[in-house]
């Protein structure tokens, strides 16, 4: 079995790039830095995959440039990924806090996987903030593995098959909301996301280096979302077909 780690950092975030790095040096975790695509200053005319149409039927609103280089660091992360000869990448974000057992769990997961092999899965949430609609595969030591059929919005840590990069790869070139957004529409559709509980890598608290403030306006994410007339709405209609096609995965494994 070959495992590679990418830690997705932004050129100068030095200081997070350092974090990161003792963090993972103290557990003697292995890892390539993977440069952050910046989408920052970037006219949206400048992303050749991005569908602005697209991303207005679905979300209500524009996408920020921050948030479509956010998008391209993970799709590229799983080009690279395919270009080895490893059986499964983990991806984690700069801004990441891990436990001192995050070794020994995550070495003993990716063992469980090796060997279980009939298991279906494209990705594996290893930062899930909550547990939803999910269904227990096993219990490895004090944290189980879950269907996560409402697969987790978070992606600070995440685990690819080879498989799932390739379906990413295929399913996601064409940008029309950001990567978190679109790996739980994705992943709740087609039932093959997993999840970790507890979760083997923590937010930091730290004010995202990518997804800041929009640099020609001057305002965030969030308050883009609420000058949305049709975000709101949207978004819960989007939630409500992910629900759905969780519930039905959910019962279809009962």
């Amino acid at each position: 079995m070959k495992v590679v780690t990418y830690l997705i950092n932004l050129d100068g975030s030095h200081d997070r790039l350092k974090c990161a790095t003792q963090q993972l040096e103290s557990v003697n975790w292995s890892f390539e830095r993977f440069s952050a695509v910046d989408g920052r200053g970037k006219a949206l005319t400048e992303f050749v995959n991005y569908d602005d149409q697209g991303a207005q039927q679905i979300l209500g609103r524009s996408l920020m440039n921050s948030e479509l280089g956010c998008y391209l660091s993970h799709y590229t992360c799983a080009e690279k990924f395919l270009n080895t000869e490893a059986d499964y990448l983990v991806v984690l974000e700069d801004d990441m806090q891990i436990d001192p057992d995050f070794k020994a769990k995550l070495g003993d997961l990716l063992e469980y996987l090796d060997h279980h092999k009939e298991l279906d899965w494209y990705l594996i949430n290893i930062a899930a903030k909550k547990k939803k609609l999910s269904k227990d595969i096993t219990q490895i030591e004090d944290m189980s593995l879950w269907h996560a059929f409402y697969f987790p919005i978070r992606g600070l840590g995440l685990i690819w098959s080879r498989r799932g990069a390739e379906a990413f790869i295929d399913a996601g070139r064409t940008m029309t909301m950001p990567v978190d957004i679109f790996f739980q529409t994705w992943l709740s559709k087609n039932g093959k996301g997993l999840g970790v509980w507890p979760a083997l890598v923590r937010p930091a608290g730290l004010d995202s280096d990518i997804l800041g403030t929009v640099a020609s306006q001057g305002i965030s994410r969030k308050e883009k979302e609420k000058r949305s007339f049709s975000y709101g709405f949207k978004k819960q209609k989007r939630m409500w077909r992910d629900r759905y096609y969780a519930l039905k995965h959910l019962i279809a494994a009962k």
